[in-house]
Parts: C-alpha cells; sequence; structure tokens
C-alpha cells in the first residue's frame, strides 16, 4: 500500500519521569525522541517527540508521540496527549504506579482516549514474584477505566525482553483503531513550529478534519495570518496532500516564525471562528483537592494550548469532587473550539489536574446563572446530532443559517447536518427562507417574529388609533434591529398569506381592524369627506380647509390620515387631494377624452375639465404614476 493511502495511528507515552517511555520507543523503532542537547544533558524528556514505527504489511502507520514524565512539564503532556487513537501508559516494574502516573492517567481519562496498553517497563530489574505483585497494582488502579482488560505486557528496553510482545499489541490497537470521524473542514492544532533552511516557516501537527494540499492558501488562528502552502512532507516525505489523522509538516514560508507557537490553529480562512466563551459539561475529579467555586479561575487545556479562564457555573455556586455540571468557561485569550472537543482544567496554585469536560457550544451568548431556558437548551445540545442542529437554529432565532454554517458551528460534515436538517423540516421545526443557498430559520424564531411584527403594529395603532396603515418600511426598520432581512420578509409574507395583515401599496393593514375616532373627529371627517365630494375637480387645499373649518391643525392632520389610508381621500400631490370618488371620476373623464382625441395634453386636460394648469398636472402626474397613462412627448395617451 502507497504512502498517500497509509493511515496515521496516533499513540501516546504517559507515565511517571524516569519509568522508561522514550527507551522503550527507542527499542521499538531505533530512534531517540530525545532530539535536543538538553534533553541528553539532564537525561529527562522535555519536549514532544514523535516518531514513527514501521508496520509492514498494516494498513496503516504508528506514530508515537513520546511525552514528558516531569511534573513541572504537564502542560506539554496534555498538548501532546490531546489528539490520540490510543495510549501507552508505562509504569516501572520496581517502581509501581508513582505520582506522575496518576496524573497521567487521569488526563488521558479526561481526553476520552479510546483505547491503549499497559507497558511494565524495566522488568529485568525485578523479580517474578514482583511483577505478579506490580501487575496486581495496575489493574486495580486501571479499573473502571478505558483500560480496564487492556493488556498489560512486561518489557525491558535494555535486554530486549517483551519488546516484540509491546510491538505485537501495539499493532493490535493499530488494527482495531476505527477511522476518525472527519467533518470535511480542515482543522489542525499546531504542537511546534520551525524554520528550515531554504524552506522557511513550516508547521506540523495532527490534521483532525479535512484534508490539505499543496498550493492552497491557509490561516492561523485566532491571530488571522495567512499564507500559501509550498509543501507538504509527511514521515519525512513530500506529499501533494495529507488527510485528516495524519502526522502533518506544512510549508508556509510566508508566516512569521516568531509569531506562531503551540495551541494555534490551522485551516481555511473564514471555516473557523475564534471564541472568547464555550459552554461545558464540566466534571471535577474525585481526587480534586477541593471544591472548584463560580467564577474560579483556572487553567484550561485544549488543542494543543494553554488558555487562563474563568469558570462560571450554571446551576449551583460550587462543583465538589467528582461532580459534573454545566458550566461557561470565559476565556483570557482567544481560541478555536468545536462542539464536541475534550479539555482538561488544572489549578493555579498549586498546578495541578483537577478535571476536564466536554464542549457544548463553541459560541455561546453570556449566559443567566440558575436559568432553566438556558440549562434546557444546552442539554439539548448534549442530546444528539439532530437536538443539537436544531438547537443552533433555535440560539439564532432570527439570524437564518444554512447547512454549511451550522456544519463550521458545530464541526460536522454538511452531510450530517442536511439529514438532520431534513428531520427537522419533516417534523415542523424549521422554515425555509427560499434563499440560495438555502437559509432555515427555526419554527419558534418565525413564531416569534410573527408576534412581534403583531406587537409593533399594535403599538403603532394605540399611539395613533386614527390610523389604518403602518408604513412597511417603518415596520421592518423595527424589527430588522434584531433580525435579519429574510426573515422579516418570511414573517411577513406568512400572515399576508394567512389573512392576518392586509398590504395597501407600501403600507401594512391588521386585517378587519377600523381606525379609531373620537365623537368630535368622527364629526370632522363627515364634513371633511362631504366637502371634498361636492368640490369636485376643484378641490380646496387642506389648510385651506382647516382654517374655513376653524380646526386645531393636529386634530385636523388625523382625521385628514385616517381618511387618506381609508381611502376615502387621495393626496396626489402636495396640496392637491381629492376625494376618491372624484378622481375616478377624473380617470373615466380622461379614458373619453383620449379615446376621442387619441393623446392628451395638459392644457386640453385642464380646459376639459375647468380646473387651473396646477391640478390637471397633478391628476395627469398621478395617473402617469398608476399606470393609467404614460408620457409620449408633450402629449399622455393610455398605458395599455
Amino acid at each position: 500500500m502507497s504512502g498517500d493511502e497509509l493511515r496515521h495511528v496516533i499513540i501516546g507515552t504517559a507515565g511517571h519521569i524516569d519509568h522508561g517511555k522514550t527507551a522503550l520507543v527507542k527499542a521499538l523503532t531505533g530512534i531517540d525522541a530525545d532530539r535536543l542537547e538538553e534533553e541528553k544533558r539532564r537525561g529527562i524528556t522535555i519536549e514532544l517527540g514523535f516518531i514513527f514505527m514501521d508496520t509492514p504489511g498494516l494498513d496503516r502507520q504508528i506514530v508515537f508521540i513520546d511525552v514528558p514524565g516531569h511534573e513541572k512539564l504537564i502542560r506539554t503532556m496534555v498538548a501532546g496527549s490531546a489528539n490520540l487513537d490510543a495510549a501507552m501508559l508505562v509504569i516501572a516494574a520496581d517502581e509501581g504506579v508513582s505520582a506522575q502516573t496518576r496524573e497521567h492517567f487521569d488526563i488521558l481519562r479526561l481526553l476520552q482516549v479510546p483505547a491503549g496498553m499497559v507497558a511494565l517497563t524495566k522488568s529485568d530489574l525485578v523479580d517474578t514474584d514482583m511483577l505478579e505483585l506490580v501487575r496486581a497494582e495496575v489493574e486495580q488502579f486501571v479499573a473502571g477505566s478505558f483500560l480496564e482488560g487492556a493488556p498489560i505486557v512486561p518489557v525491558s528496553s535494555i535486554t530486549g525482553d517483551g519488546v516484540e510482545d509491546v510491538r505485537t499489541t501495539l499493532i493490535e490497537l493499530a488494527r482495531a483503531a476505527p477511522p476518525r470521524a472527519d467533518s470535511g473542514i480542515l482543522r489542525m492544532p499546531i504542537d511546534r513550529a520551525f524554520t528550515m533552511h531554504g524552506f522557511g516557516t513550516v508547521i506540523a501537527g495532527t490534521i483532525l478534519a479535512g484534508e490539505v494540499t499543496v498550493g492552497e492558501t491557509l490561516e492561523v488562528y485566532p491571530i488571522g495570518l495567512t499564507g500559501k502552502v509550498r509543501g507538504i512532507e509527511v514521515h519525512n516525505e513530500p506529499r501533494r496532500r495529507s488527510i485528516v489523522g495524519r502526522r502533518t509538516a506544512i510549508n508556509i514560508p510566508d508566516l512569521d516564525r516568531d509569531a506562531l507557537h503551540r495551541g494555534q490553529w490551522i485551516g481555511r480562512p473564514g471555516e473557523l471562528r475564534p471564541t472568547r466563551r464555550m459552554d461545558a459539561r464540566l466534571y471535577l475529579l474525585a481526587c480534586a483537592p477541593e471544591e472548584l467555586g463560580n467564577r474560579a479561575r483556572v487553567r484550561l487545556h485544549i488543542g494543543t494550548g494553554e488558555i487562563l479562564a474563568h469558570v462560571a457555573l450554571l446551576d449551583r455556586d460550587g462543583l465538589l469532587p467528582g461532580e459534573t455540571a454545566l458550566a461557561q468557561l470565559v476565556l483570557e485569550t482567544p481560541t478555536v473550539v468545536l462542539p464536541g472537543d475534550r479539555f482538561v482544567v488544572r489549578s493555579m496554585t498549586p498546578v495541578l489536574t483537577i478535571g476536564g469536560g466536554t464542549v457544548v457550544d463553541a459560541h455561546p451568548a453570556r449566559h443567566r446563572r440558575f436559568d432553566e431556558d438556558t440549562l434546557e437548551a444546552l442539554e439539548q445540545l448534549e442530546a444528539g446530532q439532530t437536538e443539537a442542529v436544531e438547537q443552533v437554529f433555535g440560539q439564532e432565532r432570527f439570524k437564518p443559517q444554512s447547512v454549511a454554517e451550522v456544519a463550521v458551528r458545530l464541526g460536522e460534515a454538511e452531510e450530517t447536518v442536511e439529514q438532520a436538517v431534513g428531520e427537522l423540516l419533516a417534523a415542523g421545526r424549521l422554515a425555509p427562507m427560499g434563499a440560495t443557498p438555502e437559509r432555515y430559520l427555526h419554527a419558534d424564531g418565525l413564531a416569534e417574529l410573527k408576534r412581534r411584527t403583531l406587537d409593533l403594529l399594535g403599538e403603532h395603532f394605540a399611539a395613533q388609533p386614527w390610523r389604518l396603515l403602518m408604513p412597511e418600511a417603518e415596520l421592518r426598520s423595527r424589527l430588522g434591529k434584531g433580525a435579519q432581512r429574510p426573515a422579516v420578509d418570511r414573517a411577513i409574507t406568512d400572515l399576508l398569506a394567512d389573512g392576518t395583515l392586509v398590504r395597501r401599496e407600501a403600507s401594512l393593514a391588521i386585517a378587519g381592524r377600523e381606525p379609531e375616532l373620537s365623537e368630535r373627529q368622527r364629526q370632522a371627517a363627515l364634513t371633511i369627506e362631504q366637502t371634498y365630494r361636492d368640490a369636485g375637480f376643484d378641490a380646496p387645499r387642506e389648510e385651506e380647509l382647516r382654517e374655513r373649518m376653524g380646526a386645531p391643525e393636529e386634530p385636523f392632520a388625523q382625521v385628514i390620515v385616517s381618511l387618506i389610508e381609508a381611502g376615502t381621500l387621495v393626496r396626489i400631490a402636495d396640496n392637491v387631494t381629492y376625494h376618491a370618488a372624484t378622481l375616478a371620476r377624473a380617470e373615466e373623464v380622461l379614458r373619453e377624452y383620449v379615446a376621442k382625441h387619441g393623446s392628451v395634453a395638459v392644457a386640453g386636460f385642464r380646459d376639459h375639465l375647468g380646473v387651473s394648469r396646477k391640478f390637471a398636472l397633478a391628476l395627469l402626474e398621478h395617473f402617469d404614476r398608476t399606470g393609467v397613462t404614460r408620457r409620449h412627448g408633450d402629449e399622455r395617451v393610455l398605458a395599455e
């Protein structure tokens, strides 16, 4: 099988300092993972080591991540253990389970490493009875964990006894490791960044999802630097591309090496979203020394990075050892996370591993504590894929989302989200917006937006009861403060379709509602209407009529607006208002005139109606706007 087809199985070492992790990897591979001068001088592992083990005939390749065992280098150990397929817990047979054995093992469990084995190193230093005692101790130590029932293999890196047994066990672990789920969205945490002479900046890590290809442009999150991929190496061999699950080195010469560090992420521009908050299911280890209080400051280890954060407990004031709770972690520096990502939490001082958990929402709003709706929504996000997809739509409320946008938010494949969207549409939980690409609004959000639409209309008419209509632009402007246009379009369209609203030109009315006038206003309305009806084509100006009636300015204007919105009066130009019946009669006269003369000019229409040029011009321009006539030079002809 070619190198392009080989799948990597990432196996991390773990265990107390000087229990023989690096020596065992060297015995298995012939390679010393301690490459730094300081590591060789001090005889301890300081940095992560990445070693490939040849596995002839196997359709996958084992990659070791050798981690430091010293208690002061736990942050490096966590970075190396963040994305393992399996773990090799190393315990020296002459010492047994030690302090860092316990902390490393806690970290592996918190990160939910799925499988592994135990190597009892330095077996040449103990007799058979002691070896069996240590084996029994280890079996008790791992009981109830992912290593319960896992192989426990005695080995000596000095004599070589058991090395082949360890190799065989590792190959079986690799063979059994399932393929990694792939969302298709490129995401790689940086665990190394360095400069190669003649090539420039190189970054390395394990691709968690998607693939990378030579020639494409990538972005470093969260700092936003971008650069083109000039080369890719896998196991020191050049490749045109690399895929999910592979240890990969990417040459991006344009990147400033000094700006790069472990804990950053590589992805395609715009596909990942940095965050300063994350909602999580948080677990406090039973061995944690004390209760974790609300607003506690902690060291958050996620991906390959360490970030300081504050813990907001959402349903209690303190988390006791062994308990689990929903919490929001507020990060002091941004990072990239996705739902389902595992993390470890360590205390500030003394620096101890105290817990960890799973990301539930990578981009939450700030929550009120003890809020039942918030807690219910987070529990729904935890429940399953369809529920999680629905929850994303629900959280966005009046902001329609596409399948691709939700896929990025959840870190899932678009096909997975598409299937969930289909189920939600069938259940009536989503409403399509009719856009390209199609976007959807949660049914509850659409229902709420309809209620808000009616509430705003209600407020408008409560403040101006004499009005029948609300300008649609004004309504949309007020709705648009919290809702995107496609959502507003859908809400108004639905209310018009079901007969709740009526549209008249550029305004909206509540079906069946009549304007509310006081007794004085009703009497004034009757007088105004009759005056305009009797005036015929020679209608009075509004201000002239108000003065004639001796009416106050504001109440008179309200009645005029009410009559215009009801369609009784029509204001066709500034200071030109007609009764609707008169306007209809003017159209009849116009049609008769054009039928006889073929066209009409302003002067001819003026003389025919016996009105001033101002009125004749205003009428013809009104008929132009309403589609009755169209200009033909200085004349008008019928539009049809």
